[in-house]
């Protein structure tokens, strides 16, 4: 099916307002990596996906491809179904229909829906045209000069949310945590759906556009090289060393306030223990009873100001000596401030810089 000329569409030429995408492969491909606001509507399941693959290593193409013809035959009335809601849904738009490659897959949905004169296009190369546009935009980003403006502190000063803030007012930022839908530690990942790699680059390079319009600034939280089991790129790393640094810095009460809202240890309790059993063996010894009975009784208050105290605080410190411009920081005092003030104090110091 593949040798088959179906009328096609690359990913550059795809337009939101005139197409919408269906993506045909299996739940578990679509989970590692998809298009934002990609239809899931897949030929076969993961457990039918990996039959076929079986039957064409050990027995042979054909007998595959007649196994997923068979599989495709069965469910043909109801993706028939599925296409007339879909484009009843996205009335005036025409389908787009991507699997792995651009193969037999996405090919098998256009070629039907063609015969039964529906609109539809493939699209061109699949799913691995859209990682090869990835990853050459991403090494023409990492050409370029960037100019970064870096915001660090203790954890728990709020970084990540005064971020989103600064976004909101039209701010070039480069939110790491929010695309990687991790918060950086052993805790990082409570509360949420951690993306992958893939995920993780693709939604990355939408906003690093935006950033590159905005001439080539970007600021960022000081996070390390790995978010999790993300990956940063290289050079994201190396702009965020060489930028201008500010310091937040907040008192504790907020600190653990902040915490508290972020990783709502009632609702997460398992997970928290989970965590906190991870770094056990790294706590000092004097704080070990007090963080099992703040955990044991649920005063999670007392327990992050432990953790924070005599944890994270000092392994910020140890992390900061690798920054270029160390000598160039800029420090935003929140700890006078009520929270009315405080977005305005970060923007008077980053507008300093731009």
């Amino acid at each position: 099916m593949e040798s088959y000329s179906f009328p096609a569409i690359t990913y550059e030429e795809i337009n939101e307002s005139r197409q919408f995408i269906i993506d045909v492969r299996s739940p578990e491909e679509y989970k590692e990596f998809h298009l934002p606001g990609s239809i899931s509507l897949p030929l076969f399941s993961n457990e039918e996906r990996k039959l076929i693959g079986t039957i064409y290593k050990q027995e042979s193409r054909a007998k595959a491809k007649k196994t997923g013809m068979e599989i495709y035959a069965r469910k043909l009335p109801a993706f028939y179904d599925e296409w007339i809601s879909l484009l009843k849904e996205h009335k005036g738009k025409t389908p787009v229909v991507t699997c792995a490659r651009g193969g037999m897959r996405s090919g098998a949905f256009v070629g039907t829906m063609l015969s039964m004169k529906m609109p539809v296009r493939q699209l061109k190369g699949g799913m691995r045209a859209v990682r090869q546009h990835v990853l050459s935009r991403l090494d023409s980003f990492s050409a370029l000069n960037w100019k970064t403006i870096v915001l660090g502190g203790l954890t728990g000063t709020g970084k990540t949310a005064w971020l989103r803030q600064l976004k909101e007012q039209g701010y070039p930022v480069l939110d790491l945590e929010g695309l990687a839908d991790h918060r950086g530690s052993v805790f990082g990942h409570i509360g949420l759906t951690p993306k992958t790699q893939k995920q993780f680059e693709f939604e990355l390079v939408q906003e690093l556009q935006q950033c590159a319009a905005k001439n080539h600034t970007f600021i960022i939280e000081a996070e390390s090289k790995r978010i999790g089991r993300i990956t940063v790129p290289p050079f994201i790393i190396s702009a965020k060393e060489q930028g201008n640094f500010i310091e937040i810095k907040d008192r504790m009460d907020r600190r653990i306030r902040h915490l508290m809202a972020d990783y709502q240890p009632f609702t997460y309790q398992n997970d928290i223990r989970l965590a906190l059993n991870k770094i056990w063996r790294r706590l000092p010894d004097q704080i070990k009873p007090s963080a099992e009975e703040a955990m044991e009784t649920g005063n999670y208050e007392c327990l992050f100001e432990l953790l924070l105290q005599h944890y994270y605080d000092r392994r910020y410190t140890h992390k900061q000596n690798g920054y270029v411009n160390r000598q160039e920081v800029r420090t935003v005092d929140l700890a006078p401030l009520d929270d009315e003030r405080i977005l305005p104090a970060i923007q008077h110091e980053i507008d300093r810089m731009l």
